[in-house]
């Protein structure tokens, strides 16, 4: 357990806040996204919300999927996931918020799964792109298209996939809003390779690196006609 805190803290803590939710008899009661309640002033129910869950098979679900998916993503960056984090959960709550007015109260980790699955696919299919393996390109294209046909399918029939939602409501708007913020994690990501790749082949530095390696060659190489120099020179 503190070797995952010390290596994973920020998918660690989540998933025992989130059992801690479950557990405590008025856990989801004080921590779901109640957004009368937010706007009477609990700020902290925009971030706490997604730890609380309409049932066990709800709550296993949704763990299954961070656990993997943001023990991924924060092993992989774990600077820039400590920061996006806040703004991730943040923004899922506000897309909510904005697009379903209807909506009194919201649970769940599935928004904050798919922002992370996006993050994850987008930045392992540049990882391919960039050593130009066609096979596994292809894979993380894959598995981002399934992930739209897994949204249309909600968006079409109003059901999930994996859980049974008779008890509850699913959101497409939470999963649409976490797979663009994941996208722009994930493009983050893209901007500084493009920012790096444009410095390496500046003409500037194109130019000094050919300048350096002409100097070098120059000092190492040695006309024929000219006499030889070196320690063993016999003096006259």
């Amino acid at each position: 357990m503190f070797a995952l805190l010390k290596s994973l803290p920020v998918t660690t803590a989540m998933i025992a806040c989130a059992l801690l939710a479950h557990l405590l008899p008025s856990g989801n009661a004080w921590l779901e996204l109640d957004f009368a309640a937010v706007g009477e002033g609990q700020w902290w129910r925009l971030w706490t919300g997604h730890l609380t869950h309409f049932g066990g098979e709800h709550l296993f679900w949704d763990l299954l999927m961070f656990g993997i998916l943001g023990a991924a993503c924060e092993n992989q960056q774990p600077r820039r996931f400590l920061l996006a984090m806040p703004l991730l959960i943040a923004g899922i709550s506000a897309t909510i918020w904005l697009t379903c007015p209807d909506i009194l109260t919201y649970r769940g980790l599935s928004g904050i799964d798919t922002g992370l699955f996006v993050w994850f696919v987008s930045d392992r299919g540049l990882a391919a792109w960039q050593t130009r393996d066609r096979g596994a390109t292809l894979c993380w294209l894959g598995l981002g298209g399934s992930l739209i046909g897994k949204l249309v399918f909600e968006a079409l029939t109003g059901n999930t996939l994996f859980v049974d939602s008779t008890a509850f409501r699913p959101l497409v708007e939470a999963h649409l809003g976490g797979a663009v913020l994941g996208l722009l994690c994930g493009l983050s990501g893209i901007a500084s390779w493009f920012g790096r790749l444009a410095f390496t082949s500046s003409p500037e530095l194109v130019w000094r690196q050919r300048t350096l390696s002409a100097v070098g060659h120059s000092g190492r190489q040695t006309s024929p006609n000219s006499p030889r120099i070196d320690g063993s020179a016999a003096s006259h």
